[in-house]
C-alpha cells in the first residue's frame, strides 16, 4: 500500500509540473535567434589547415523554431570531397546569461560554443576542446556569413571555413 501511495505521490507531481513546462514562453533573449530561422542557400570554402584540405561545397540549411525557445538548423553541402552535413543548435542559456551553439557534423565534430551578439554580429567561442576556436556569425537582411577560426600556439586566428548563406525565396 505504502509503495502505490508514493508511486501516486511522484506521478501527481510529474503531472503537477506538465503545465508550467507546457507554458514556458519565450523570452526577448530567445527572439533574438529569430534572424536564423529560414531556408537559406550555402556555400561553404573550406581553407587549407594542418587538419583540412582546401574545398569548396555548396547546399542547403533548414532552421526551424524548436518549442519556440531554440532555433535547430540541418545543413547539407556537396562538393569535390563528397556529401557533409551539420546539425547546429543555437540556444539562449539563461543561467550563463549567454548563448550556446553545439554543433555535430557527418566529420564526427561535435563542438560546444558560447557567445553573445553585438549589433548584427554573433560571436561564439569554446576552449574546452583543448585549442580555442570561435565562429563568427555576421548576419544581413538577406543572409549571413559564418567564419569558423582557431587559435594558433601564438594565439593569432587562424581561419579554418568560411559559409556564405542567401535567404531562399
Amino acid at each position: 500500500m505504502t509503495r502505490r501511495f508514493a508511486s501516486a505521490a511522484v506521478a501527481a507531481c510529474l503531472l503537477a509540473l506538465v503545465p508550467a513546462v507546457a507554458a514556458a514562453q519565450p523570452r526577448p533573449e530567445q527572439k533574438k535567434l529569430d534572424p536564423f530561422v529560414g531556408r537559406w542557400r550555402i556555400d561553404l570554402d573550406v581553407k587549407a589547415t594542418a587538419a583540412t584540405a582546401t574545398g569548396k561545397a555548396s547546399g542547403t540549411e533548414d532552421c526551424e523554431w524548436f518549442a519556440d525557445l531554440h532555433v535547430v538548423c540541418r545543413s547539407e553541402a556537396s562538393g569535390a570531397a563528397g556529401l557533409y552535413r551539420s546539425m547546429r543548435t543555437l540556444s539562449y542559456v539563461p543561467a550563463r546569461r549567454s548563448y550556446a551553439s553545439y554543433t555535430v557534423d557527418s566529420l564526427g565534430y561535435a563542438v560546444l560554443a558560447f557567445g553573445q551578439p553585438v549589433g548584427n554580429t554573433w560571436t561564439f567561442g569554446s576552449d574546452a576542446t583543448g585549442f580555442q576556436v570561435r565562429s563568427v556569425v555576421k548576419l544581413t537582411k538577406d543572409g549571413y556569413t559564418a567564419t569558423s577560426e582557431y587559435a594558433d600556439n601564438n594565439g593569432k586566428w587562424i581561419t579554418a571555413s568560411v559559409v556564405t548563406a542567401t535567404r531562399a525565396k
